[in-house]
């Protein structure tokens, strides 16, 4: 009868210290993709305000009608709606008031990832209940204000800002 002692093949332990060795690099690397990911969310935060903005414009042309986005106060994302008093289109000197109103509809929400906090210029315009709002008019230019800053930081420090002048131009800038 053989034997154990003419096998070859990793023992016991030379496989647990291979798999620590493992575990360790894919570790580090792992903290090394963190900047990378934050860095990313920034990135696709800020490009996708700038997407919205633009639908709201679109949405404003085509539609006949003010549409506007409103930063939520806590500043974790924000709300794109139709600011026509719910009244399909007709326009009253209400509307673009960037109040959202239980009968205006909304069109979409975009909640921030939690490696995403963003901050808002001051100047950009307010409505009556001190929230920060963008109206867009029918031609696109911004009912309201003059414009401003929109800008986006990540967790590892990375950022984005968002610029819209009162024409309705978007311009995105990522800060190194």
């Amino acid at each position: 009868m053989k034997g154990f002692g003419d096998r070859s093949g990793f023992t016991l332990v030379e496989l647990m210290v291979t798999v620590a060795i493992v575990a360790l690099l894919l570790k580090f690397v792992g903290w090394g993709l963190a900047g990378v990911t934050s860095y990313e969310d920034v990135r696709t935060s800020a490009r996708r305000l700038e997407t919205v903005i633009q639908e709201a414009k679109a949405l404003a042309y085509e539609k006949g009608a003010v549409h506007s986005v409103i930063f939520s106060p806590d500043g974790r994302g924000y709300r794109l709606f139709r600011d026509d008093d719910g009244d399909d289109n007709q326009t009253e000197p209400s509307d673009g008031n960037c109040l959202e109103e239980p009968n205006e509809p909304r069109l979409r929400t975009v909640e921030l990832s939690s490696r995403v906090s963003l901050s808002l210029g001051s100047s950009l315009p307010k409505n009556s209940n001190n929230d920060t709002c963008l109206a867009f008019r029918s031609d696109g230019r911004l009912a309201n204000g003059e414009g401003g800053e929109v800008t986006f930081i990540g967790t590892s420090g990375a950022q984005a800002r968002v610029s819209i002048n009162a024409m309705g131009w978007v311009h995105v800038e990522h800060v190194e």
